[in-house]
């Protein structure tokens, strides 16, 4: 029997990016219509929407700024090292298996030859992160697989990669 692959890793689309344009888009608006309604008025709280308006683009804009790169570089050090084929790989049974309750609050963690993996559906990595508790595919001791991983990142050993096997 051939060795399946269960999972691989790709880019991901999350919707909580589309939270900042959409409160941009906001913003701007905001920002518009205050520069309308101060050009027709002389009163003060009339110009208020206008830094309503500038501070919140500038604040999402700055925002941005610092998320954006950040995650260009955790893409390029998780989904773009295995697609150079630049990861480890080490094959074995699942040993000291610790599932993550379904409500979260811990990390699912495992060995397998002496590699350590730990991660949580709640972790923001373009590696695998799926629980057992939320369908994830490691089920727990003893299972035979070989594992792709990501080393020495800020989020420790990232798999990128998981065959199981007969």
């Amino acid at each position: 029997m051939e060795p399946q692959i269960l999972f691989e890793a790709s880019f991901a689309f999350d919707p909580f990016w589309l939270v900042g344009p959409v409160m941009f888009a906001c913003f701007l608006g905001y920002l518009i219509r205050g520069i309308k309604k101060a050009r027709k008025s002389e009163k003060v709280e009339d110009r208020f929407g206008i830094v309503i308006g500038l501070t919140g683009c500038l604040s999402i804009l700055i925002f941005v700024m610092v998320l954006v790169p950040d995650k260009i570089k955790t893409y390029n050090a998780t989904v773009g090292a295995y697609k150079r084929g630049e990861y480890e790989i080490v094959e074995g049974y699942v040993k000291d298996f610790h599932p993550m309750p379904y409500w979260g609050h811990d990390q699912e963690s495992f060995t397998i030859d002496g590699v350590l993996f730990a991660y949580s559906n709640y972790s923001d990595t373009f590696g695998y992160h799926n629980a057992k508790s939320h369908g994830g595919v490691i089920m727990g001791d003893g299972q035979h697989l070989r594992i792709g991983y990501t080393a020495n990142n800020k989020l420790g050993n990232v798999i990128v990669y998981i065959e199981a096997l007969q």
